[in-house]
């Protein structure tokens, strides 16, 4: 009888172990998703700007129409630069914009992204 609650009791340690594994696996699937469609997406902003001459401020966001790719979404962040660059800082705040796109996905209960910041030139 001592054995069978030990058994018991070990395997409860390693179902957890296991669910954490797969929690883990699947993560890590979204997180690689999420990357290529940052770059797609990136790629896509870049080419619209090479078309408008720049970068306008706004805020944009929408969802993927691919299967593979309906639960997940973009956001696009175009604000003027905060940050301060010592001497450059009058020129960045003419020249550029602050840029942040992030491709979200729910995960059971969690929101989770990956998200790249950057500098673009502004619309002349």
């Amino acid at each position: 009888m001592a054995a069978v609650a030990v058994i018991a009791v070990g395997m409860v340690f390693v179902l957890g172990a296991f669910n954490q594994c797969l929690s883990s696996m699947t993560t890590a699937e979204k997180t690689v998703t999420a990357c290529g469609l940052l770059n797609d997406r990136i790629y896509q902003i870049d080419f619209a700007y090479i078309q408008s001459n720049g970068s306008q401020e706004g805020s944009w966001s929408g969802g993927f129409q691919e299967e593979q790719h309906k639960g997940f979404n973009w956001t696009q962040v175009v604000q003027p630069v905060s940050q301060d660059f010592g001497n450059e800082t009058i020129f960045v705040q003419v020249a550029l914009n602050e840029e942040k796109v992030s491709i979200a996905w729910k995960q059971g209960s969690v929101v989770k992204d990956v998200s790249v910041t950057r500098y673009v030139r502004k619309k002349k």
